[in-house]
């Protein structure tokens, strides 16, 4: 998360709800004035169809609606210039942080040497075998929730099989209580949209108001932990604070980054495979039969529902990027999301597909480089963990009414997601 500037189921569907799906490859409209209308209602909901376009007629893209900003649209160009050692994570003075201006000592806001060194202190709580470990924390809490059933099987997925039980495994690593979420996944989205781009003065406000209140939290956190210490990474840290080895600040960003901002993205990636496994019953019942093919349906899953759908960075210098330069001090999006789906490289890149060729290059969902997601290794952790105990315990999950989706330009998410399981 970085700154940005400015501000086959038996459920069946409606005939809207078919035109829908129909519209998701849609071409885009000869009629359009910019190549990505940011609050376009269209866009937020399936923005492929621009994101085609932009590839082809501007892959490196000066923004018209953003002062000092370009886009970087193709995979290849992603993934050598977004780790380029000119590029910083530092603001330059004319970006308007907002209120994510409260990380101010954070692995997001960093850069090596200095970045590599408070990433340590949180990757030690991550390994594979440690997320392993904090993961069964979300298990148990999908497995309540089945217990707890009424006779249809219905349940709200988004909430009940993804957000609280990847929240449950997160607080287990920090070792802190796990309750409360509901609100401050609420807050967490005003403060996403607060990252895109043409930022609105009223949803900045509800960014700050947002951000009072998840402080607020971690500091009530960070309190209780200095008078009752517990196992985690939270007292850890303290002990570290106490022996002048971390400051008070990083100490706070870091359990901010941590406590309220990594489950969403966990919670996205978990809710779009089990929407998968409802859409496509072979692929739930292939988890259950051939773990060798987990991994490659985790990754398959994870570059169709791509949480965070750019990445920022600042130029040091001027960048060449084949042929337009960019100059010094200007803000790069770099949109992985476009990249994920460039047919190029991703035959039928709209679909989840199995049978991909090896040259296949990865997905970017994670990001790249330094800078990928610190919380990548327990949100896979958590994935399986969920997948696991479904496939374990039910013969198929399917919908139960139609998807709620809450995109923006930066981010993609679920609000609702009703399914049936079936035992």
């Amino acid at each position: 998360m970085l700154f940005r500037p400015g501000r086959k189921a038996r459920f069946q569907f409606s005939k809207t709800d078919l035109k829908k799906v129909d519209e998701m490859n849609a071409p885009i409209s000869a009629a359009t004035t910019t190549l990505l209308p940011w609050r376009d209602a269209e866009f937020r909901m399936n923005p492929f169809p621009w994101y085609d376009t932009l590839r082809k007629q501007a892959p490196v893209y000066k923004d018209p609606t953003e002062e000092n900003t370009y886009i970087v649209s193709r995979y290849e160009d992603v993934v050598a210039f977004g780790r380029h050692p000119s590029l910083t994570m530092k603001a330059p003075s004319w970006v308007d942080k907002g209120a994510w201006g409260l990380f101010k000592d954070c692995i997001i806001v960093r850069d090596p040497p200095e970045h590599t060194a408070l990433r340590r202190r949180s990757n030690k709580w991550f390994t594979p075998k440690m997320a392993n470990q904090w993961a069964e924390a979300s298990a148990e809490a999908v497995g309540k929730v089945i217990d707890e059933l009424g006779p249809q099987g219905n349940v709200e997925a988004y909430r009940n099989l993804a957000l609280i039980p990847a929240h449950h495994a997160m607080c287990k690593a920090l070792g802190l209580p796990n309750d409360g979420y509901d609100t401050a996944s609420a807050y967490m989205m005003d403060c996403m949209i607060a990252l895109g781009s043409d930022v609105t003065p009223a949803e900045a406000d509800r960014c700050q108001t947002a951000f009072d209140y998840l402080q607020d939290r971690v500091t009530q956190y960070l309190d209780m932990r200095r008078e009752t210490p517990s196992e985690g990474m939270v007292s850890s840290w303290l002990d570290l604070v106490a022996k002048g080895e971390m400051t008070p600040t990083q100490l706070n960003d870091g359990v901010m980054l941590f406590w309220a901002t990594g489950t969403p993205n966990a919670a996205y990636l978990i809710t779009g495979g089990l929407e998968i496994f409802a859409r496509k019953p072979e692929v739930f019942d292939l988890w259950r039969s051939e773990p060798s093919q987990r991994k490659a349906i985790l990754d398959e899953v994870a570059r169709l529902h791509t949480a965070e759908m750019s990445f920022d960075r600042f130029t040091t210098e001027p960048l060449d990027i084949n042929g337009q330069i960019i100059p010094a001090g200007m803000h790069v999006r770099f949109m992985i999301a476009s990249a994920n789906r460039q047919p190029e490289l991703f035959e039928d890149p709209h679909e989840f597909r199995l049978d991909r060729s090896a040259d296949t290059p990865p997905h970017l969902s994670f990001g790249i480089g330094p800078h990928s997601c610190p919380g990548m290794v327990i949100a896979q952790a958590e994935a399986h963990a969920v997948f696991n105990l479904l496939t374990e315990r039910l013969t198929r999950v399917e919908l139960a009414g139609a998807p709620i989706y809450g995109h923006d330009d930066r981010s993609a998410r679920y609000r609702r997601l009703p399914l049936r399981l079936v035992a």
